[in-house]
């Protein structure tokens, strides 16, 4: 569905918003950040990208050294123990702040050496410990990408262009339940946000189910429980 076809549908469905009380600036902030609370619970954009290891550098910044990070996957980050030509990717542990504080009370102290484990907060990303010497294309991080903005007529979500990723358009209803969630406050029917709310999140969860649902793969034992090869 496109763009214009959400603003028509959510006016359809959202009896009194009009274009003079819900512009269609403010409807396409709400359509668009409805695909990015979707792509953050649902990591529907997946993708992997490495990145160089800097020498003694504990600290790495997501949006400059991936641009379009917003959530990471399952497989986390790995981290390349071999050479540049003999690479050896091996996954590292997931930890919170709280956790290395508890567990690791001198994290911030170690002597620079291979990374075991990272956190995440907010956009800065901590690897324990520091590398000890750079390498090119030492981590290598699975992730979920930002979608891209809707911002012309024509536009698909997610991709933000012309051009359709038609798995995700299961998602459709879930931005529409989003939109419905978000204006009626607006238009002063506070006493239904959280009905609102609860079908917009229902409608997400159901959705998500379907796009998870891989015949090909769910058939097959071997392949239900596959991890990814890192080369």
């Amino acid at each position: 569905m496109t763009f214009a076809n959400f603003k028509v549908l959510t006016r359809g469905y959202v009896p009194g918003a009009k274009a003079q009380i819900i512009t269609d600036t403010v409807l396409g902030l709400i359509l668009n950040n409805a695909v990015k609370d979707i792509a953050v619970y649902t990591c529907c954009l997946k993708t992997n990208k490495k990145f160089n290891a800097v020498a003694s550098q504990q600290e790495y910044i997501l949006s400059t050294v991936l641009g379009d990070y917003l959530t990471p996957d399952k497989s986390g980050l790995w981290w390349n123990q071999g050479t540049v030509s003999a690479t050896n990717y091996k996954q590292l542990d997931a930890r919170t702040l709280a956790w290395l504080d508890s567990n690791r009370p001198n994290w911030r102290d170690l002597s620079a050496g291979s990374p075991q484990e990272y956190t995440i907060d907010g956009d800065i990303l901590t690897v324990v410990p520091k590398p000890t010497s750079a390498l090119a294309n030492a981590f290598w991080f699975y992730y979920g990408e930002t979608p891209v903005i809707m911002s012309a007529e024509e536009h698909y979500p997610f991709t933000g262009s012309t051009t359709e990723l038609t798995q995700l358009s299961v998602f459709d209803d879930a931005i529409l339940s989003y939109a419905r969630w978000k204006i009626e406050p607006i238009l002063n029917k506070d006493q239904t946000v959280d009905i609102t709310e609860q079908q917009y999140k229902r409608a997400r969860e159901e959705a998500y189910t379907a796009f998870k649902r891989r015949r090909d793969i769910n058939i097959n034992a071997d392949t239900r429980f596959s991890v990814p090869t890192i080369r």
